[in-house]
């Protein structure tokens, strides 16, 4: 399993028999930067232009596109080559050899409108399990005190999401975690080093990288 880090909150997940899952792929990722990719499907956390875009979903040409009911009113009429499939709190689905479970996480009240549903992920695949916290600004979704994953996106960008110290006492909540990368600090690109130092120092294994 190969994971490549985007812009924000974005992932191309890719299994070892090739293929490619594509998470919260959106507005801050230029599409140029896309070009030549394919995603086999599509998987999006909630409604907000970062995560969901509709330009990102077109240029990736999903077979099939996974997302909630307020993101599927949205695409409207508009005419699509993927299968749409509706996610709900606490499906769990089968995208080809990736099982994914969905479940609903508070975005806290400092948004504009508070989505519909604003969904976190527990990944397995090729014998690994990934937690995305997805836009997680209190505690929230499934219960992580029995939890171990190999990998944790998390959030740490302040006001829209967990902090830094925030997303630091939420994944000492995990009863284990192989590794601990973050996300969603494009606004505040400074919380990055933040997180990682705090990380660091409380003895967790750390990667943040961008293509």
């Amino acid at each position: 399993m190969r994971l490549i880090k985007y812009e924000q909150s974005g992932f191309l997940l890719e299994t070892d028999n090739g293929f490619k899952l594509a998470v919260d792929i959106g507005s801050y990722t230029p599409v140029h930067k896309l070009d030549g990719l394919q995603a086999d499907a599509m998987l999006i956390s909630h409604i907000h232009g970062d995560h969901f875009s509709l330009d990102h979903i077109k240029k990736f040409a999903p077979k099939k596109l996974y997302l909630g009911e307020e993101c599927v009113e949205a695409l409207g009429d508009e005419k699509l080559s993927s299968e749409i499939i509706e996610l709900k709190d606490g499906d769990i689905v089968m995208i080809d050899d990736i099982k994914v479970r969905a479940f609903q996480v508070d975005h806290g009240t400092n948004i504009t409108k508070i989505p519909r549903q604003n969904f976190g992920f527990l990944i397995e695949v090729d014998g690994q399990k990934i937690y995305f916290a997805g836009d997680m600004f209190n505690p929230s979704g499934i219960d992580v005190s029995n939890l171990e994953v190999d990998t944790a996106l998390i959030p740490v960008g302040t006001f829209y999401t967990f902090g830094p110290q925030e997303a630091l006492d939420f994944i000492k909540r995990f009863k284990k975690i192989g590794r601990v990368i973050s996300m969603h600090y494009e606004k505040k690109p400074e919380t990055k080093k933040e997180f990682i130092d705090l990380v660091i120092q409380a003895g967790f294994n750390t990667e943040s990288y961008s293509i």
